[in-house]
């Protein structure tokens, strides 16, 4: 089980970020000569779009549609994370993703607080926002592989898709690489700015487990132990002015603790007390989380989102002299994690000491 809601939580559709016939071309070139035709179009003004690569030439509509749905299955399936914000649209679109390598965003500072007198008249402090720019580089995540154009010739004579083994794996590599950016971060600065994740934004809270240490201590790390953990979170967010809804995310090993009695011959789960604690919503089990760390935030874009610029899919283009074609499974997807300018956070990090 990778996700727990509260009942009255309404499940959202899983997020495919397109249909693969919305970027179908015909006569492009099967993609030969594509950094001609995307400079081309830049100097026509025109939007740079990955549909160059995406031509019915070289593949059957069909082996397009498998391709690009194996991708994106196999991506989301490795990272729940974010697969639930994409299908909760935890998202902050970019259009244009291909010709831009930054997204900016502005923090804003507070005012002060507003004045109490009976006439009004009392004339309170000339005051204003201030404005701070903050920078996220957008990095394409992508992984290739090629198959031989008599392979590709032979799929064509027989109008069956081809074997999407390769495009499987591609995807799920990529997937795997946008789940762990979002929960880690990413450790190489581009342009001398960084991407950070739920577990090493700077201005983050942050504390050890309570009584009787990490989850892995069950059952002398008592439900009740468990709960107050929880509490604990949801208890900090709030005093950061974070009223939320919550989302808690573990590493999967923590689904078969919080799977047992609250109290000995209750009737109820550890999870399930856990999901009456005021404000939580959700509760996510995720690979990419490390042992012994819990993360807790507000789930709005103003504190988490998914800078979604194109959405995992397939381009192609020839190689070696035409005698193959190279495939591309990629995504401009990156997690944009803000703070207020003041540095309050809506994330609570708790971790073994």
């Amino acid at each position: 089980m990778a996700t727990t809601r509260k009942p009255r939580a309404a499940a959202r559709d899983s997020a495919l970020i397109h249909a693969p016939s919305e970027f179908m071309r015909s006569g492009a070139g099967g993609g030969r000569w594509a950094g001609e035709q995307l400079l081309a179009a830049i100097a026509r003004g025109e939007r740079i779009s990955p549909a160059v690569l995406r031509t019915l030439d070289t593949l059957p509509f069909q082996s397009w549609i498998a391709f690009d749905d194996v991708a994106i299955r196999e991506g989301t399936m490795r990272s729940p994370l974010f697969g639930e914000m994409l299908a909760a649209g935890l998202t902050i679109p970019i259009p244009n993703a291909m010709g831009k390598t930054m997204f900016q965003w502005d923090k804003v500072t507070d005012m002060e607080g507003a004045s109490v007198s009976l006439d009004g008249l009392a004339r309170t402090d000339d005051d204003r926002v201030e404005f701070e720019v903050g920078n996220v580089p957008l990095p394409i995540t992508h992984k290739d592989f090629n198959i031989g154009l008599r392979t590709l010739s032979a799929s064509r004579e027989s109008g069956e898709p081809l074997d999407t083994l390769q495009a499987g794996i591609a995807g799920r590599l990529v997937g795997e690489k946008l789940g762990s950016m979002l929960i880690n971060g990413y450790d190489k600065k581009f342009g001398g700015a960084s991407i950070y994740g739920l577990l090493n934004e700077p201005a983050r809270n942050g504390g050890n487990f309570g009584t009787n240490g990490n989850w892995d201590q069950y059952p002398t790390k008592t439900g009740d132990n468990i709960l107050q953990d929880a509490k604990t979170m949801a208890k900090a967010l709030r005093a950061d002015r974070f009223p939320g809804p919550y989302w808690l995310v573990g590493p999967s090993d923590y689904a078969d603790v919080v799977d047992n009695d609250y109290k000995a011959n209750g009737d109820q789960t550890i999870l399930e007390r856990m999901l009456k604690i005021d404000g939580l919503e959700r509760v996510i089990w995720d690979d990419q989380m490390p042992a012994n760390n819990l993360v807790m935030f507000q789930a709005t874009r103003d504190v988490v989102a998914i800078g979604n610029g194109e959405g995992i899919q397939t381009i192609q283009w020839d190689i070696y002299g035409g005698m193959a074609v190279a495939f591309k499974i990629f995504a401009i997807q990156v997690p944009i994690i803000r703070a207020t300018e003041a540095g309050r956070s809506g994330i609570y990090h708790m971790v073994a000491p």
